[in-house]
């Protein structure tokens, strides 16, 4: 956009300046030539031809003294001591010939061997009417300048007389670049303007490239050390910091994302230590949920051992094997919980056959009756399985010691979407407002909720029932 208004500026500025400097000559008639000649050469050159023989060595001085026709100057701009003018020039070349047409002086020649000879104007076709009607004595403008077509030279000759005009001295003429006509100003002036813009955008291209690559230099260093930053960053390296003393753009983004560095470090200790409560309070969910109330059970049957072993020791051997069991069952249940602590792939889905074995394990242990109701082929993920497991270990352990119940159902329903699990109890039941000082029905809607899926306690004097609903598909439990 720039270039192309610097473009018509100049356009203008150039049509401005032909238009000044060339329309008093642009369309002008060929007597004001013949008048400007006969002004300024004729003259001397009489003086010159009227010596005999005629005096070359002053035409060689008069015509070299004319190489340019200055036809007007203006002055386009003044600032100060400082002037901007625009000169209208053009080539001009001069000649002079004795009355016999042989040429005595021309520009740009200091001695002729032909001198005497009459001149072949081969070279300068141009200049052959005007200079054949000087010779000949004719006087009339239109016969002593040449038609002059757009960008081609033009000629003029006058004949030169005797001061009383009574015989022919000679000829001059003068051969000269072509003046724009009055309809070719403007084509002229774009013609200049269209040059300079060429000359403005190369010269533009080279300095703008040279300042640019200068100037980036800079710019480019500090942006490097900012992405270098941000590479080590990426990579958890937050001890790397941007130093960026100017207070510009730059200086100030760097300190930002420095800031932004520290934000994050502390984010993720923050998140660090949130992982590792998570996870406490994970293994303590499954520490209760599991291996406490396999203990608390073997601590049950082993009291009753001591109680029948003095009376009834087969009694007191099958209470001491049930014990047993509970004590086997807590050993693999911290394998379990210390299994899932290490990295493991993906695990395959599960049945549901364990839930209902561990319901029938219960019922041996406890002497409650236990009714299972669902399909125990039914898929589920292992994750939810575990939960399930943990949720109805929870559920078992409490009636076994706060409900008084005789029997127990426990319901599984499976369909592609979701499982649920119900376990429902014939005993007293209890306050559900009640807030409980235990952390078993807490740890139970922790683990629900960390799964996506829904809880629901009744209790009334008919019994308790937990109603527990998993989505099929759930995220790994944390």
């Amino acid at each position: 956009m720039t270039l192309g208004a610097l473009t018509v500026a100049l356009g203008l500025l150039a049509i401005l300046a032909f238009s000044t400097l060339f329309a008093p000559y642009a369309g002008a008639p060929k007597s004001m030539w013949v008048e400007a000649a006969n002004d300024q050469a004729v003259p001397l050159a009489r003086m010159l031809l009227s010596q005999s023989p005629p005096n070359t060595a002053g035409i060689a001085e008069l015509v070299n003294y004319t190489d340019t026709a200055k036809f007007q100057s203006m002055e386009l701009l003044r600032a100060g001591n400082v002037t901007l003018f625009a000169r209208a020039t053009a080539s001009l070349e001069m000649l002079v010939f004795d009355g016999e047409g042989a040429l005595l002086g021309r520009t740009g020649r200091a001695a002729f061997p032909d001198t005497g000879q009459t001149f072949d104007v081969a070279g300068l076709p141009r200049l052959r009417g005007p200079l054949e009607a000087a010779l000949a004595g004719d006087r009339d403008p239109d016969h002593l300048v040449s038609a002059r077509p757009t960008g081609d030279r033009w000629a003029v000759a006058v004949p030169v007389y005797t001061e009383d005009g009574s015989r022919l001295l000679g000829a001059v003429a003068y051969v000269a670049d072509a003046i724009p006509e009055e309809d070719a100003v403007a084509p002229h002036a774009l013609g200049f303007a269209a040059g300079g813009a060429l000359l403005l955008l190369a010269g533009t291209g080279v300095i703008s490239t040279g300042a640019g690559y200068l100037l980036s230099r800079g710019p480019v260093r500090r942006i490097r050390r900012l992405s270098g930053a941000a590479d080590a960053w990426s990579r958890g390296d937050f001890a790397v910091a941007v130093d960026e003393e100017p207070d510009d753009e730059i200086g100030r983004l760097a300190r930002r994302l420095n800031e932004m560095a520290g934000h994050l470090q502390a984010l993720l200790a923050r998140r660090q230590a949130l992982a590792v409560l998570e996870e406490r309070q994970r293994l303590a969910r499954d520490l209760h949920d599991s291996a406490k109330q396999q203990a608390l059970a073997a601590s049950f049957q082993i009291g009753t051992t001591l109680t029948l072993l003095d009376h009834d020791v087969a009694a007191a051997r099958e209470h001491l094997a049930q014990a047993d069991r509970l004590v086997d069952s807590v050993r693999r249940e911290l394998t379990d919980l210390i299994l899932k602590m290490r990295p493991a792939p993906s695990e395959a889905p599960v049945s549901a056959d364990g839930l209902f074995s561990l319901a029938l394990d219960w019922a041996r242990q406890t002497g409650i009756e236990v009714a299972t109701v669902g399909d125990p082929g039914c898929l589920m993920a292992p994750q939810i399985s575990r939960a399930l497991h943990r949720i109805e270990q929870e559920a078992l352990a409490n009636i076994a010691r706060h409900s008084g119940a005789t029997t127990v159902r426990l319901t599984l329903t499976c369909t592609n979407d979701a499982v649920a699990l119900a376990v429902a109890d014939d005993g007293h039941g209890f306050d559900t407002a009640r807030q409980s000082a235990g952390t078993g029905l807490h740890s139970m809607r922790e683990r629900i909720a960390s799964l996506g899926g829904t809880y629901a306690l009744t209790s009334g004097p008919d019994g308790t029932t937990v109603y527990v609903t998993l989505p099929q598909i759930a995220e790994e439990e944390s």
